[in-house]
C-alpha cells in the first residue's frame, strides 16, 4: 500500500460485523463504520471516502437501493457491495446501478482470512483505478480547455501586416480600455464577428462575463426579443419555463449584435430603454432587471441612410455610434490576402488530417487579382475548397482554384446579369460569384426568381415552392425591395408593411 491512508465507508446494519471489518482494514485504511445506510449517504458530502463498502441485505435501504444513490450524486465514487444471500440476478442489478464489484460473504456471515485477502485487493483496485479514471478525467477537461483557448485565440485575431490591418489593431486596444458603446461598420466578411470579440477579449470585462453574439437578421422579430430579454413561464404558449435573454447571460460581459440595422422598430426601442435605464423586463414580466453590458453593434448599412429613410431610430444611432471602427474590404490588404490565404490552408490541412505545402505562385497571382467582393469569408470558402482538392505534399495552384478563375470576371458588383435568371439562353441561368454564404446564395435566388417574375408573387411562390405569405415573410426580413405594390395581392401585405 502507498503511504497515504485512504478512506473507507462500511456499512452493515451488523454491528459486529462493522467492527470486524473495521479491525482487519484499519490496518492499511482510514475506515468509518455505519449501521445506518442514509446516515453514510449525508456524511458523504463532507468526508469524502475514496471508497464505499456496503451490506447487500439491510432493513432501511439495501445495496441495491444505496448504490443508486450514491452513484446518482457522486459518479465517480467506487463501491463494493458485500452479502451472505448471493445470487446472479442481484449481482447483475448491483453492477448495472455502478457498482464497481459485488461479493460474497461467507456462509456463516462472516468471512475468512481468504476472503479478506481477496477484499483488499478488489479495494485496492477500485481506489486505484477511481483515481486513474479521474486523473484522466481532469487531464481531459484541461486538454479540451486549452484546446477551447488556442481555438479562441485563433479565431480572434486580425491577420495581416499592412497598415490599415496594423491600424485596426491599435484601435481595438485603445476602444478594448474604455467602456463605451462600439459600432463596427464594413463590408461583409471582412471581420466584425473577430473585431468585436477582440475588443472583449482585451478588455476588463474578459475576466468577469461573457461575450454573446447574435445575428439580428437572422431572427423574425418575436423570437429575436425573446432571444434578447428571455420571457417568464405562461407570457405565451409555448413559455413552459421562464427563459434568460442574451443581456443576462451576458451580464459583466459583452453582447454583440450583428446586422442591427435589420431590427424591428419594437427591438429598437427596447434596446434604446437598455442603453439608457441599463434594465429591462422579460417577455410577459413586471419586474425591471438590472444588467452591466456592454453593446457591440455591427452593420454592413449605412445607418445614415437607414435613419433618414425612417427604418432606423435616430436616437439608437446616436447611441450606439459612440465610437466607430470601419473594418477595411480584404481587396486593399495587398499582400495580406496571400497571408490569411496560407493561414487558411494550414487551419483546413490540419483540420482534414492532410499536409498541404502552400500557394504556389500561379496561385498567389490569380488570388491578388480577385476583387473579393465577399471579403474574408469568400476567401476562406474558396480555401477550403482548395484544401479539398490538393494532394498531400502539393501546393495549391491554379488549378484548384480553376472555379474561382472562372468567376474572376463574374466577381464585380452585382448586376442583373451575374445574378439574375434570364431569358438568353434556353433555359434560365443564374450565377454568383465563387465564396457566397447559403445565406447570401438563397438572398440572392429569391431576388433573380422575383425579378423574373416582375414581383408576381403567385408566381414566384410556385417557382420556390413556398406559399406567398412565405415569400412576403423573406421579403420583408431581407428588405428585398422591388416595384411590386401593383401587383401584389393586397391580403398578403404584412401589417405595417
Amino acid at each position: 500500500m502507498t503511504a497515504e491512508r485512504y478512506k473507507l465507508f462500511v456499512i452493515d446494519d451488523d454491528a459486529t460485523f462493522c467492527l470486524l471489518l473495521d479491525k482487519i482494514l484499519s490496518r492499511d485504511y482510514h475506515v468509518l463504520t455505519f449501521t445506518n445506510p442514509m446516515e453514510a449517504v449525508e456524511r458523504v458530502a463532507t468526508e469524502k471516502p475514496d471508497l464505499i463498502l456496503t451490506d447487500y441485505t439491510m432493513p432501511d435501504m439495501n445495496g441495491l437501493e444505496l448504490t443508486r444513490l450514491v452513484k446518482e450524486r457522486y459518479p465517480q465514487l467506487p463501491i463494493i457491495v458485500l452479502t451472505g444471500y448471493g445470487s446472479i440476478e442481484s449481482a447483475v442489478e448491483v453492477l448495472k446501478a455502478g457498482a464497481f464489484d459485488y461479493m460474497e460473504k461467507s456462509i456463516s456471515g462472516g468471512a475468512s482470512s481468504a476472503n479478506f485477502t481477496v477484499l483488499r485487493t478488489r479495494i485496492s483496485n477500485a481506489i486505484e483505478q477511481a483515481r486513474t479514471k479521474l486523473v484522466s478525467e481532469q487531464y481531459k477537461q484541461e486538454n479540451e480547455k486549452l484546446k477551447r483557448k488556442f481555438k479562441q485565440f485563433r479565431s480572434t485575431e486580425l491577420f495581416g501586416t499592412s497598415e490599415a490591418i496594423e491600424r485596426i489593431r491599435r484601435m481595438i486596444e485603445q476602444i478594448a480600455r474604455t467602456d463605451s458603446t462600439v459600432l463596427i461598420l464594413g463590408e461583409t466578411g471582412t471581420g466584425k464577428n473577430v473585431s468585436a470579440e477582440m475588443i472583449h477579449r482585451l478588455s476588463a470585462r474578459a475576466g468577469k462575463g461573457e461575450f454573446v453574439e447574435i445575428n439580428c437578421a437572422a431572427l423574425p422579430e418575436n423570437l429575436l426579443e425573446a432571444e434578447l430579454f428571455g420571457y417568464e413561464k405562461g407570457a405565451f404558449t409555448d413559455a413552459k419555463e421562464t427563459k434568460k435573454g442574451l443581456f443576462e447571460i451576458a451580464n459583466n460581459g459583452t453582447i454583440f449584435l450583428d446586422e442591427i440595422d435589420s431590427t424591428s422598430p419594437l427591438v429598437q426601442s427596447k434596446l434604446l430603454t437598455v442603453l439608457e435605464t441599463r434594465s429591462f423586463r422579460r417577455i410577459g414580466g413586471s419586474q425591471p432587471i438590472s444588467v452591466n453590458v456592454r453593446l457591440i453593434c455591427a452593420t454592413n448599412a449605412s445607418l445614415t441612410e437607414k435613419v433618414q429613410q425612417g427604418k432606423f431610430r435616430q436616437d439608437l444611432f446616436f447611441r450606439i455610434n459612440v465610437v466607430s471602427l470601419t473594418m477595411p474590404p480584404l481587396r486593399t490588404l495587398g499582400n495580406d490576402i496571400i497571408l490569411i490565404a496560407e493561414m487558411f490552408i494550414k487551419q483546413f490541412s490540419e483540420e482534414m488530417g492532410k499536409h498541404v505545402l502552400g500557394l504556389a505562385d500561379d496561385a498567389k497571382q490569380l488570388l491578388l487579382s480577385n476583387p473579393w467582393h465577399g471579403n474574408v469569408r469568400e476567401l476562406r470558402n474558396v480555401m477550403e475548397r482548395a484544401v479539398v482538392f490538393t494532394e498531400n505534399n502539393h501546393f495549391v495552384t491554379a488549378k484548384e482554384l480553376a472555379l474561382l478563375e472562372e468567376h474572376a470576371d463574374s466577381a464585380r458588383p452585382t448586376t442583373p446579369s451575374s445574378s439574375s435568371l434570364t431569358e438568353k439562353t434556353s433555359e434560365p441561368i443564374f450565377a454568383l460569384p465563387l465564396g457566397k454564404s447559403l445565406e447570401e446564395v438563397k438572398v440572392a435566388y429569391i431576388k433573380a426568381v422575383l425579378n423574373d417574375c416582375k414581383y408576381h408573387y403567385t408566381e414566384a411562390a410556385k417557382i420556390l415552392d413556398i406559399t406567398p405569405k412565405a415569400l412576403w415573410e423573406i421579403r420583408k426580413r431581407y428588405n428585398i425591395v422591388g416595384d411590386d405594390t401593383a401587383s401584389s395581392p393586397k391580403e398578403l401585405q404584412p401589417k405595417g408593411f
